[in-house]
């Protein structure tokens, strides 16, 4: 039973995986085969930009609270 999960979990992320680089072949106009080489690397660039992603949302978060605190100051006066 695990198996046929594991295999059917596999399967499904290979089907997704194909269907996001067909995506890309047709956003870049680029060959399939190009675009499915590729994609290692541009995982593996994504990866890397983790830590400045959640960086940035972080700081867009404390000036969003910011803004909202200095709203509600403004509507208390």
């Amino acid at each position: 039973m695990r198996r046929l999960l594991l295999v059917g979990a596999v399967a499904s992320a290979a089907v997704a995986l194909y269907r996001r680089a067909q995506e890309i072949a047709d956003e870049e106009d680029r060959p399939l085969a190009d675009v499915v080489t590729d994609l290692p690397r541009r995982l593996w660039n994504d990866l890397g930009s983790i830590p400045d992603d959640l960086r940035s949302a972080a700081e867009e978060g404390v000036a969003a609270a910011h803004r909202s605190a200095d709203s509600v100051d403004a509507f208390d006066r």
